[in-house]
């Protein structure tokens, strides 16, 4: 149904929900009997087994070497890691691991790092990342107070550089934050992008059945 399609998930900052999200996502594509790829290129922070690597491969049944290319201890953007532990990141190298990927799955989930403005390399961000391979990309922002700010300025600088922003997910409604009943609204008229799935907080988070339909046309 979904051939060779690639999703690539952003978010408005670091620890925002974008693992949750790609599980979740993931988990819904599986129930449909779609063939579901996960790739985290650079996965920094890891002591001995990549996490957010880890956590898609039990889900997916997928090689846990496949799911990241790029591991580094240091809890750092890709670039500043590689630059303590000496292991320059190789975009030919991605590349190739990308299009392997997508050829191997009828859809793909790739992960980022922290947000668009996270550098890969000096002069190369995963907003260049997307853009340069065409990839749609979905934002995962907070529901609380200050997402609108985060939401705006990560949308600003994906059109800048001319990414497919295909909208927004919003992570972690209480319904205790006074903000949280008019952010998707705001954020959707500030950014002209839509907020396509709200996520409720939740202390098994992984546990949650979230319906991505809204999503799917748009990839």
């Amino acid at each position: 149904m979904f051939p060779n399609k690639v999703l690539f998930i952003t978010g408005t900052n670091t620890e925002v929900g974008k693992t949750v999200v790609s599980y979740l996502l993931a988990k819904f594509l599986k129930k449909q009997g779609i063939k579901v790829g996960y790739w985290k290129p650079v996965e920094t922070g890891v002591e001995k087994y990549p996490a957010d690597g880890k956590l898609l491969s039990s889900l997916l049944g997928q090689p846990l070497e496949e799911t990241v290319t790029y591991t580094y201890k240091l809890p750092l953007a890709p670039y500043v890691a590689a630059q303590y532990e000496g292991k320059e990141i190789d975009l030919t190298l991605l590349r190739e691991k990308f299009n392997e990927h997508l050829n191997k799955y009828e859809f793909l989930i790739i992960e980022g790092a922290g947000g668009l403005a996270v550098p890969i390399l000096r002069n190369y961000t995963y907003g260049n990342l997307a853009k340069e391979w065409n990839l749609p990309t979905l934002i995962v922002g907070r529901a609380r107070l200050g997402t609108i700010n985060d939401c705006f300025l990560t949308a600003y600088y994906g059109k800048s550089l001319g990414i497919n922003l295909v909208g927004f997910v919003l992570n972690g409604f209480t319904g205790k934050d006074l903000s949280e009943k008019d952010n998707p609204r705001v954020v959707e008229d500030m950014t002209q992008l839509p907020v396509l799935v709200k996520i409720p907080q939740s202390s098994q988070p992984l546990d949650l059945e979230v319906d991505f339909s809204p999503l799917l046309g748009k990839v």
